[in-house]
């Protein structure tokens, strides 16, 4: 007997209002490995979910994607601005819909990527930044923000895969000695990425919607102890505990 057709006509389990849940961190640390793995763990246990990019999941926010990766400078409020009509879009088009809904909705990066790239690590003014914020996604703060937390050098490391991928020939501080090609945001300094990590950390520190997750770990404990805090926040808003034993 065929299940197929059966099986995707079940109806699958939603969330009154929805729930917005985001995955942070810089480059290389496996937050879109992560998002991908919650969200096919998620729709295997029968929930209503889906999982998009930022920026991109939209025409509008693929060409954003595509100008900022060739763009060789540009303002940290030029940028900024493109992020929010990106955002802005993804907003209209698939998250306050899918929340309307009662789906899960999963985002790769959201608001706190760019406090922590324009912001933090570009010097973009912190106050017009979540001012920009505000207005593009109309106040829409995520359920639960996941940061996967890793000193830069082993996380740029991943991306190389190269043991030593930082010199300092005049002793005064550490540049990237990436191979050319690579994307525009992994070629910037050390101190670039230090100041990512630096501006989670400052976000993360007073406001109980973030799980900072050390991202050394194997990818399964990562996985696990992800799935450990979403299970909570389902069963808190009515999702049967029974599911997540099947």
């Amino acid at each position: 007997m065929d299940f197929g057709a059966a099986a995707g006509s079940m109806k699958k389990h939603t969330v009154e209002h929805g729930l917005l849940i985001t995955f942070e961190g810089g480059e290389g640390v496996g937050k879109s490995t992560q998002a991908e793995r919650l969200f096919l763990k998620l729709q295997g246990f029968g929930i209503d979910v889906i999982h998009a990019q930022e920026p991109g999941s939209s025409d509008l926010g693929n060409n954003v994607r595509r100008w900022i990766k060739r763009a060789n400078s540009s303002s940290p409020l030029a940028e900024t601005l493109l992020f929010q009509a990106a955002r802005a879009q993804l907003m209209f088009e698939t998250v306050r819909p899918a929340l309307d809904r009662g789906k899960v909705v999963i985002l790769d990066r959201y608001i706190d990527s760019t406090l922590a790239y324009q912001g933090y690590a570009r010097g973009g003014d912190l106050k017009t930044i979540k001012k920009l914020n505000d207005i593009a996604t109309a106040e829409l703060t995520p359920h639960l923000t996941v940061l996967l937390d890793l000193d830069p050098k082993e996380s740029l490391a991943r991306v190389s895969n190269e043991q030593d991928m930082f010199v300092s020939p005049d002793g005064k501080g550490a540049t990237r000695v990436d191979d050319e090609g690579q994307r525009r945001f992994e070629e910037q300094p050390l101190k670039f990425h230090q100041n990512i990590r630096k501006g989670y950390l400052e976000m993360s520190k007073t406001d109980p919607r973030w799980a900072v997750i050390k991202a050394d770990q194997a990818g399964h404990r990562i996985a696990d102890a992800i799935l450990k805090r979403v299970r909570r926040l389902l069963i808190d808003r009515n999702i049967p505990d029974s599911i997540f034993k099947s």
